[in-house]
């Protein structure tokens, strides 16, 4: 019986170093997200980007709109023009989305790297200074730095 009080009371010690061992302390950096696309002259050169791509598409789509009115003469025609209107909706919702992507992506890719340099855990959205309770590591002008 007292063996087995032994063992039992080993094997829970081993169990507890195991589950304990990989706690230790945990090195999170914090990115303010809003600065970072501000700021960053590759954030800023793709919303430049899609600012004039939007830009171009409005006049075409504005023409398309014209043309189309245009030649309403029957309740088909009105059809027709309310689906373009919704097509170049979505064109439109897709460009920006397209362009908030690799926004994104870019920005990511930063992040990512900048932890990998500095042997941290996370790097996470702070949302401004006011985003992180205590503690961590502002990575925010490295990320900057990095997507110039």
């Amino acid at each position: 019986m007292k063996l087995n009080k032994k063992m039992l009371f080993l094997v829970m010690a081993a169990c507890t170093m195991f589950l304990t061992a990989g706690c230790g302390k945990v090195n999170i950096g914090y990115v303010d997200y809003s600065r970072v696309q501000q700021e960053a002259p590759q954030v800023k050169s793709s919303m430049d980007e899609m600012k004039t791509r939007m830009e171009e598409f409005q006049k075409t789509a504005e023409k398309q709109l014209q043309e189309q009115a245009a030649a309403i003469q029957s309740q088909e025609d009105a059809d027709k023009f309310q689906e373009l209107q919704q097509q170049l909706k979505m064109q439109a919702a897709g460009i920006q989305q397209q362009y908030a992507t690799q926004v994104r992506s870019k920005i990511h890719a930063a992040m990512d790297g900048i932890a990998k340099e500095k042997k941290l855990d996370a790097v996470v959205n702070s949302n401004g200074k006011d985003g992180m309770i205590s503690g961590g590591i502002d990575v925010t002008d490295e990320v900057i730095e990095k997507l110039q």
